[in-house]
Order: C-alpha cells, then structure tokens, then sequence
C-alpha cells in the first residue's frame, strides 16, 4: 500500500481530493484556511477565496467555536478523534457535520486537517419521520374533527418547522373556503379570509386538486399581497386535502422568511396532510355517528354497553372480591393490588352509567330534561367540588331533539367551566316565558374575550349551531375576570 501512495504524484491526488464527496479543509495553526476542496465550498456557500479571507471560527456555529479554537491550538499534542458540529453557511443557515481531524507536518510547520461529513439531510430526515411517527399519536388521538384539524396545524408549526399553518373547508354551495383551524395567524386573518377564499391560490388549490408552492411572496405575481403581507408571510405551500378522490379542503403551510421547498420537505408535509385526511375521515364517520341520521345506532350502542360491558365489569368486582376472601392464607400478597382493581372497577361502573344515558336520547324522554340536567349537576358536585346554584322550572314541553340541544349545551358549558374557568360558584337555570325556553349558565370564573374568534374550539361552535339549526337563539357574554355567560332560547311548539 505505501508504494502504491508514493508512486502517485501531486496532480492524481489533487483531482481525488476534489473529487470526493466529503469536504476537505487544512488549517494553519493560525486559524488560516491554505486548503479546501470543492465539496467544502458547496457546503459553506463560498468560494475558495472568500474562505481565505475568514478565519475558520468565522463559520463555526457560536456553541462549537471554544472547541474547535481548543484543537487548533493543542496542535499534534490533541489525539485525533471524530467530532460533530455545526457550520454556518454564508446564507446563515447551518449545516451539521461529523468530521475526522488529524494533525500534519509540513516543512517544519504544523496543520490541522479535517474531513467533513454533512449529517444536515440525514438529521432532517429523521426528524421528519419522529415528526409524522408524532403526528400520527396527534392525529388519531381524537374523533372530534375540529380537534383533529387543529392537531395538524399544531404538528406542522411544533415539529416541522412551519411559522404559521391552516387549514380551510371547501364549500361547495357557496363556492368559498372556510377556515376551521389555525395557528399563529391574527384574528383579522380570519375575518379577511372569510372574503378572499374563494378565489386566488387557496382556492385554485382546492379547485383543481393542485399543490401550490410559493417561495417567495415579494417575487411571485400570484399571490395576493394584501393578504400575505400583514400577516408577515414570505413563502407558502397550499396542499389539497382529499378524502375518497375529492378535494374537501387545503392545508396551508407558511413561512415568514423566503423558503426554498426541498423535495423531502414537500414529501413530509403531504404525507401529513395524506396522514390528516385519514383521521378526518375517522372523525367525520364517528360525527355521523353521533349525529341524528345515528340514532339509531347510538342506541344499539347504549344497550351493547349496558348488556356488555357494565355487566363484565360488575363480574370483575364480584371476581375481584372472591379472590380477596380466597387470599386470606396469604395476607400480605395482593390485597393491596386487589383494592386498587375493586375502586378502578367501581369506579367504572359508575362512568359507565352516566355515559350510557348520554348516549340514550330516549333518557331524556323518559326521565326529561329538568332530570337529566340535576343529574349534571350532581356529578359535577361530587366530582369537583363546584359551588352549583340550580333553578329548574317544570319540564319544558320540547321535542326530543329541542331537550337534547339544550341538554347538549349545557353539559358543553359545565365542562368548559370545569377545565378552563377556575370557578367557585355556577348558576344553572332553565326557565320558560313568553312562549320560550330559556337556559343559562353563569359562573364567576376567570373569564375571556367573547369578542375574539376562537378556531378550532369546537364546543363553542357545536353549542351554537345545536341551538340557531332549532331556530332558536345562542349568545356568550365574558370578558377576562369577569367570569361568562351562556345563554340559549328556544320557541316552545305552538298550540
């Protein structure tokens, strides 16, 4: 092998070291670049020359600098070793590497030699994948559809890089887009694109069943800058989302600096958006499913629950107690584990109950409204702990469909109290006047601006279009400290 090296000249092992594909650079122990072949240009972003003229710490990103000045100076006296850093590209951006440092002697002075290897797509691509494995967690882990379109927003801004995302549904009747999730875009975005979605790129998007990509805003005639401009958008992506070969929405990606769109990152954004259409179809199967064409099959359901489940966890408690008797030879094994089984399974029990009656409209039939709402409030007592001030009137002379909206409404109402309004005290009232029904619920909690669009919380959506679909009417009154108010009203049935 060594005689092989010698009888290679200068001019052989010049062309090999421009050839490779791995950056090759050799410093003076000044700091000075003498030599840096042509994959090491392409990876920095600048000529031979321009590198000269630097000192090498000039492209080391700030956390690595101590530690490459570190090398430089201890010289031969460094044991070579492989090291990873990252680089700062003339661009700004920054590429990682691994590289292999050596130490040479030249004419009686000392060099420090690298080889380079750029780690920046293999790291990407990796994130990229831990990115769409943690999308999928995200994307399934609700059946609700605003809750699954916010989850794709969220993954695109939190794991992939995006500086704003939404999505939009198209319209058919009335030929627009509408935004039904957001994140990082104002309140004024939402309202301007209630006007602009129907036309423009967002809806030549959902239109033709086109990806659209935009690099950069200021240079790209297509776009309407009226509309990117404030919101800070410098490059854009707008990917069709399809279910069952139809266009049903876009899924908007965007950037605040120009971007330049490789092909991975094209891929991991619509394999996303592929990922998204599933658990959306998921999510529309399981709204049908709640919906009234589903009643029918909602309880079928109920009675499969109360004849199955809640019977097989009744036998576990029975199971469970036998056994704790059958263990008394040996006291201290199980009863510990055992006990925790007995509450689990009780506990069970009486969860599944309650939701079996949620999902029996017949319930309220039976039972009637003013029940099932004192019922509510009950739970909510002995759950957790809520001062709850109740004025029920006599039962309403509703349909079943009129009961279950305000039944539906209320119960929203008390769980968005429970999480997110850190109340003490909670009015509830159903009360009938002037050919009405009249439901309220009040409470002293944190509050928040009620003049504010809220995308992606379905509740306060659901509760309102529950209500106006009955013809009836729907309104929240809140503002931060000063607790909220739902109100909902509804015609009682003439004669």
């Amino acid at each position: 092998m060594s005689d092989f090296l010698h009888r290679l000249n200068s001019k052989t092992l010049a062309e090999f070291l421009e050839a490779t594909c791995d950056a090759i650079l050799i410093a003076s122990s000044a700091g000075k670049l003498v030599y840096a072949n042509r994959a090491t240009q392409d990876l920095l972003g600048y000529s031979l020359e321009e590198l000269q003229a630097l000192d090498i710490l000039d492209w080391i990103a700030p956390p690595y600098r101590e530690g490459v000045a570190q090398h430089i100076r201890q010289h031969q006296s460094a044991p070579p070793g492989i090291f990873e850093i990252a680089l700062v590209r003339k661009d700004g951006s920054r590429r990682h590497v691994r590289y292999s440092l050596l130490y040479l002697e030249l004419e009686g002075q000392t060099y420090a030699a690298a080889i380079a290897h750029d780690l920046t797509e293999t790291r990407q691509t990796l994130r990229r994948l831990e990115a769409l494995y943690q999308a999928d967690e995200k994307l399934y882990a609700s059946l609700e559809l605003d809750e699954v379109l916010q989850a794709l927003v969220d993954v695109s801004v939190d794991l992939l890089g995006a500086d704003k995302s939404c999505i939009l549904i198209w319209d058919e009747a009335h030929q627009h887009l509408i935004t039904r999730a957001q994140r990082g875009f104002t309140s004024q975005f939402v309202q301007v694109m209630q006007v602009y979605a129907g036309r423009g790129l967002l809806a030549h998007a959902a239109q033709s069943g086109e990806t659209v990509v935009v690099q950069d805003t200021y240079q790209d005639e297509r776009v309407a800058r009226h509309v990117t401009d404030p919101e800070g958008i410098r490059a854009f992506m707008h990917i069709p989302l399809r279910l069952e070969g139809e266009v049903f929405g876009v899924f908007s990606v965007d950037n605040l600096r120009p971007h330049t769109l490789g092909p991975q990152e094209r891929r991991a954004f619509t394999s996303l958006a592929r990922r998204a259409a599933l658990a959306i179809r998921n999510a529309r199967l399981y709204a049908q499913a709640r919906g009234k064409a589903a009643l029918e099959e909602r309880q079928k359901l109920a009675r499969n629950l109360h004849d199955s489940v809640s019977q097989a966890i009744y036998g576990i408690v029975l199971g469970v107690r036998t056994a704790k008797a059958q263990l008394a030879r040996n006291p201290e094994q199980a009863p510990a584990a055992l006990d925790f089984v007995l509450n689990l399974a009780e506990g069970a029990i009486a969860e599944m109950r309650a939701l079996i009656f949620e999902l029996r409209p017949e319930s309220l039939k039976q039972e009637g409204l003013v029940a099932a709402l004192s019922k509510q409030v009950a739970a909510l007592r002995a759950r957790h702990g809520l001062l709850l001030e109740t004025h029920l009137g006599p039962e309403p002379a509703l349909g079943l469909e009129a009961k279950e909206a305000l039944y539906r409404v209320a119960q929203e109402a008390l769980h968005n109290i429970v999480k997110h309004a850190k109340a003490r005290k909670v009015y509830l009232g159903l009360q009938q006047e002037n050919g009405t029904v009249q439901l309220e619920i009040r409470d002293d909690g944190v509050g928040f601006d009620s003049r504010r669009a809220y995308p992606g919380h379905l509740g306060l959506v659901s509760m309102r279009e529950r209500i106006e679909r009955l013809g009836g009417q729907f309104s929240i009154q809140s503002s931060p400290g000063a607790g909220t108010a739902v109100r909902a009203e509804l015609h009682l049935p003439q004669g």
